[in-house]
């Protein structure tokens, strides 16, 4: 005891005197070394250890601070300073750039410090880690800078979520997992996350972000050729329902935008399979989908045509061994007699 008590007053003499120097790290059986010299100085208690390794820190020197910190962790991880010791561990590395250490090392502090007053703090740094990395940050291996890992940044949100579930910022993480997803193009998993935030989080401020970008996961997905249409056709319903839920957002003229250009999509692409269906010489389909062209958008140019082949078409039927010319454009609409595919019940 007297060891300790002496060891700790020289300790606070070097600290109060100036005299200690910044290339201090711990070595196991020696204690607190000066690199420089090889002077030895006694750390032998952790409010000792922790006061040096803080004016490493005021010298910002990180390394020597980190080396510090986790050495009261390991040494004395039920002591008073455990708790700043865990947290600081995570912003000595976030200052030396390694956010995934830091993110971490901030989950100590979550799982084993959960009584200090840093637990909320290393929720909200594990937050913001998750912001730089859904933004660009590079991971590290090796101190390498490697492409953005949209998977680390999901699993980050996610901790943040299982942390704190109702803390402030799981809306928000819930949300940027599903940004994560659609920055990998898994449309299918940020759909989920999006819909996950409005079961669990409905009057959050995210719910209309989160309704919106279901709507546009489903737009990006409907231009990829291992989606078939009725990505659009969810696409479109999802766009809706946001119109309907969320009449007052900014997001209400783009998301009509988005809605059009969807319709117009589905309109050439019905148009498109008739038109390939006469080349076939097979009527029958070709008329179901010039009527579904009509039923779709009765007024437009497209329903103009579709109504012109339907006359020609159905007279071709009727007389095989005829050619016969195609209807005027003003020929009234013939009665769709053929059965429809299926219709998107939003529309």
């Amino acid at each position: 005891m007297k060891f300790r008590t002496l060891a700790a007053l020289a300790a606070t003499a070097l600290l109060t005197t100036g005299s200690l120097p910044a290339a201090l790290v711990w070595r196991p059986g020696e204690g607190w070394v000066n690199e420089s010299s090889g002077e030895t100085l006694a750390a032998s208690d952790a409010r000792a250890a922790l006061q040096i390794a803080r004016e490493m820190e005021a010298k910002e020197a990180w390394k020597e601070a980190l080396a510090g910190y986790r050495t009261i962790v390991r040494r004395w991880p039920l002591s008073s300073t455990a708790g700043e010791a865990a947290f600081k561990m995570g912003l000595m590395q976030e200052r030396m750039g390694d956010f995934w250490a830091a993110y971490k090392a901030y989950q100590v502090v979550v799982e084993k410090y959960a009584g200090s007053q840093y637990f909320d703090l290393a929720i909200e740094r594990q937050y913001n880690i998750g912001n730089l990395y859904l933004a660009g940050e590079p991971q590290r291996i090796w101190k390498i800078p490697l492409l953005p890992s949209m998977e680390k940044t999901a699993e980050i949100f996610a901790a943040v979520i299982e942390n704190a579930p109702y803390g402030k910022y799981a809306p928000a993480s819930q949300f940027k997992i599903g940004l994560a997803h659609e920055k990998q193009k898994k449309w299918s998993d940020a759909i989920a996350a999006y819909n996950k935030l409005l079961d669990r989080y409905p009057k959050s401020d995210y719910a209309d972000d989160a309704q919106y970008q279901i709507g546009y996961a489903w737009y990006q997905a409907s231009s990829q050729a291992d989606y078939d249409q009725s990505a659009a056709e969810k696409s479109i319903e999802a766009f809706q329902d946001f119109t309907i839920r969320f009449p007052n957002s900014e997001k209400l003229a783009q998301a009509q935008t988005y809605v059009q250009e969807l319709n117009g999509r589905r309109l050439a692409g019905t148009l498109n399979i008739a038109r390939f269906y006469e080349t076939q010489k097979n009527f029958s389909a070709a008329i179901i989908y010039y009527n579904e062209v009509i039923q779709f958008a009765p007024d437009s140019p497209e329903a103009a045509e579709a109504r012109q082949k339907i006359d020609v078409l159905r007279t071709r039927m009727e007389n095989p061994d005829k050619t016969v010319a195609a209807a005027p454009a003003e020929a009234p609409a013939a009665a769709p007699d053929a059965p429809l595919p299926d219709q998107n019940p939003a529309l």
